[in-house]
């Protein structure tokens, strides 16, 4: 026999777990509003990338987690459950015989065998949950490298404009700094498609897990509203009720 009540802990955060966000913060420090670069980058983008990316990947993803870890406890309560279930059943069979222990044992077969559907449901929700999770955290890391290629590319860029000015380039070596100028850009037009692509398809990942979590919460659901309960209550002649007054 098991306490139930040590499957339901609080909810921590899943082992491994790290904000999705933070990597995207951290790679997008160097344009931060205000910032020369950032200038740059309206110059060429339709928009700030970072903001752009953190707008599309907003979330509180820490609490999200957490519920991955609440539904997995859950489940783990009902398989608990359906054991106890089970072992009590086991223990009152040989000295229990007759109408009643018949209609008992077949109402505890049917119960552990929904509390034990109620675990595989909801252990798939979690699974789910932390598959959305992985994919976003996927998804902000490659965001926030694709945001470290721009800045790069702006800073050689800048640099390129610079030295031209500051050097008084003419001929060749005016037409170099402005074909590396060029190839800065194409390298900051090509991030931001990476970006635009990556989120595309990590909101497609998201799309899909909502489905499978919708499709194994209906099947819950349906299972609880079909939850088997005693038809009667059971009053058996050998035990008195005693009265008082």
């Amino acid at each position: 026999m098991t306490d139930v009540a040590d499957c339901l802990r609080p909810p921590g955060v899943p082992a491994g777990f790290a904000d999705p966000l933070a990597a995207l913060n951290a790679a997008g420090d160097v344009l931060s509003p205000g910032s020369w670069l950032l200038k740059l980058a309206e110059l060429v983008l339709p928009e700030d990338p970072v903001a752009w990316a953190q707008r599309q990947l907003a979330g509180d993803w820490e609490t999200y987690a957490r519920c991955a870890e609440a539904w997995r406890r859950t489940g783990h309560a009902c398989r608990v459950l359906a054991r106890d279930v089970g072992a009590g059943r086991g223990r009152a069979a040989p000295g229990w015989q007759g109408n009643a222990a018949d209609a008992a044992f077949a109402y505890f077969d049917a119960l552990r065998a929904d509390l034990l559907e109620f675990h595989h449901a909801l252990a798939a929700m979690g699974e789910e949950y932390v598959a959305v999770a992985q994919a976003v955290a996927a998804t902000a890391n490659a965001v926030g490298e694709c945001v470290s290629a721009i800045a790069d590319a702006l800073v050689t860029a800048a640099l390129a404009a610079a030295a031209s000015t500051a050097l008084g380039w003419t001929g060749c070596a005016a037409l170099m700094g402005y074909a590396l100028g060029a190839e800065e850009a194409r390298v900051i037009l090509r991030e931001w498609e990476r970006m635009t692509r990556l989120v595309n398809a990590a909101q497609l990942a998201v799309n899909a897990g909502y489905g499978a979590m919708g499709r194994a919460g209906g099947q819950a659901l349906a299972r609880l509203h079909a939850f088997p309960l005693p038809r009667d209550d059971y009053d058996h002649p050998a035990v008195t009720v005693p009265r008082h007054g």
